[in-house]
């Protein structure tokens, strides 16, 4: 048993009694602000404060939480990004494209229609592995997240087809491109999985989550 399973207990409870008031909160891109905001600390509890925001958050998805799509490709973004960098004339590009036309227009389509990222790596050239690495959904996730808390914006042209679904999806219409869209109730469901997994987290590493903050009068830690 950890030496710190009250303080552990106590700082989840705080955080699960969030999960009503958030759940309430209109419109849902304000709703999705908020999860994305409340998932900071969480991270920090685990992680601490040290090295970069984006590590962090990257680390929540792939270890406090049970998000299985999270090593997946976006297909439309990979193609988008390389297209843009002008890498089109290789066989990861060649791959995507194919995969890519498979897909038919005017369909829901979820994320388990993509490929795994080690599916695509045998493509890769070694300058390409960067690129299609920064289109695994979990970093596309990170990237969703900073446009709403920094931009007030969802990237994209994605449409909120319901609140109450938690699996995210692609829709689109013929001749237009695919757009992924990550529903407010995946949000709800990555947070209450990383609060679990940040739980167990605590115990096994015997973490107090509240030494991982300053407290106290003064704003501006040292």
């Amino acid at each position: 048993m950890s030496a710190h399973i009250d303080a552990i207990q106590q700082f989840i409870r705080y955080f699960r009694n969030q999960e009503t008031h958030i759940s309430a909160v209109q419109p849902v891109s304000y709703r999705k602000i908020i999860y994305a905001t409340a998932l900071d600390p969480i991270a920090r509890a685990a992680f601490g404060k040290i090295g970069k925001h984006r590590a962090r958050s990257l680390r929540l998805i792939d270890e406090l939480t049970g998000w299985k799509d999270r090593d997946r490709v976006s297909l439309p973004q990979l193609c988008l990004d390389l297209e843009e960098k002008g890498v089109v004339s290789g066989a990861m590009y060649r791959e995507t494209k194919t995969r890519l036309e498979q897909w038919h227009h005017g369909e829901i389509l979820r994320l388990d229609n993509s490929p795994l990222l080690s599916e695509l790596m045998p493509f890769a050239q070694p300058s390409e592995r960067c690129i299609l690495s920064s289109n695994r959904y979990a970093e596309l996730f990170y990237t969703y997240r900073n446009n709403l808390v920094h931009e007030f914006r969802e990237p994209g042209y994605g449409i909120e087809m319901s609140t109450d679904k938690d699996r995210p999806y692609y829709h689109s219409m013929i001749g237009e491109s695919w757009q992924l869209v990550f529903p407010v109730g995946f949000f709800a469901k990555l947070y209450a999985e990383a609060l679990v997994g940040l739980e167990a987290f605590l115990v096994l590493h015997n973490i107090d989550p509240y030494n991982q903050f300053e407290f106290g009068s003064k704003w501006r830690a040292q």
